[in-house]
């Protein structure tokens, strides 16, 4: 399904980032679909054999974890999905994590930051939880193109401003040369915008895919902290071919981006091609 196609945010720029939360009913908190049982396998994989890389936490961060673990079997079991049966792990987020297709972040506030405690992150593009554990939201969004000019201070007003009955949701998206889900890299996007020579986007859209993140923020009422969730979608390119409008808005978006924010891309050094690519299947729209 690419229904949430509609909910991309496609202005361009600048600015070239935009907080666009919306209230979200704590009954669409999480999402469970077809592809449940695929992206449940795929984490107790990447849990089994590169635990290191995808979840990290910081001593501390239980308590959050277990309400975090408490809520998503509350929430699993009023709408009669079944429950794994406890793996035995050692961190409550982890089990949490095993239970939906969703990523999961715990941010907690220590001296007057909010700081990323706590995290079980199988499927993030072009980044590793390992590196951000322990950062404060500016340091977790270091990298990302105009965060701290465009961003930041909007990000740290909503945590604070977050209340428990009020979570609210938000996409993003990016184009990547890739259909998996997990894309975890060490040290962030350093090759990202790399130009990517035998790269070639055929009529047809492929090799890329549109990858959207369906990202939640929900505040506990016990620990006070906010649990992040980050479900990955993606679909083929080649969907824009039905969707000319969408393509014609992505194109404003892409052909808008400075220097900075088009080495920050997962296009794969691919930018140019994407643009010719989009522009094409606009005008024939």
């Amino acid at each position: 399904m690419t229904d949430w196609l509609d909910d991309l945010w496609l202005e361009p720029g600048p600015p070239y980032l935009a907080m666009g939360t919306r209230a979200l009913k704590l009954d669409h908190w999480l999402v469970v679909d077809d592809d449940r049982d695929f992206y449940l396998a795929q984490k107790a994989a990447l849990l089994q054999s590169d635990l290191p890389s995808v979840f990290a936490a910081t001593p501390g961060s239980e308590d959050a974890g277990a309400e975090v673990l408490a809520e998503v079997q509350a929430w699993l079991s009023d709408r009669g999905v079944e429950i794994a049966a406890p793996s035995g792990d050692a961190h409550p987020l982890i089990e949490a994590a095993r239970l939906v297709q969703e990523d999961l972040a715990v941010m907690q506030k220590i001296e007057g930051e909010w700081v990323l405690t706590a995290g079980a992150v199988c499927f993030p593009t072009h980044w590793c939880i390992a590196d951000k554990v322990g950062s404060s939201l500016a340091g977790v969004h270091g990298p990302v193109a105009h965060y701290e000019n465009e961003l930041s201070a909007k990000v740290d007003r909503l945590h604070d401003r977050l209340r428990v009955d009020r979570p609210v949701w938000r996409r993003n998206w990016v184009v990547a040369p890739t259909s998996r889900l997990d894309l975890i890299e060490r040290g962030g996007l350093a090759n990202a915008g790399t130009p990517n020579v035998g790269l070639v986007i055929e009529p047809d859209g492929s090799p890329m895919w549109i990858r959207s993140e369906r990202q939640t923020l929900r505040r506990l009422p016990n620990t006070d902290a906010i649990v992040f969730t980050i479900l990955v979608q993606r679909t083929p390119l080649g969907v824009l071919l039905e969707r000319p409008d969408v393509a014609q808005r992505m194109l404003s978006v892409t052909d808008s981006w400075d220097a900075e924010k088009r080495m920050y891309a997962s296009t794969g050094g691919a930018l140019r091609q994407l643009n010719d690519w989009l522009a094409k299947v606009a005008r024939v729209g």
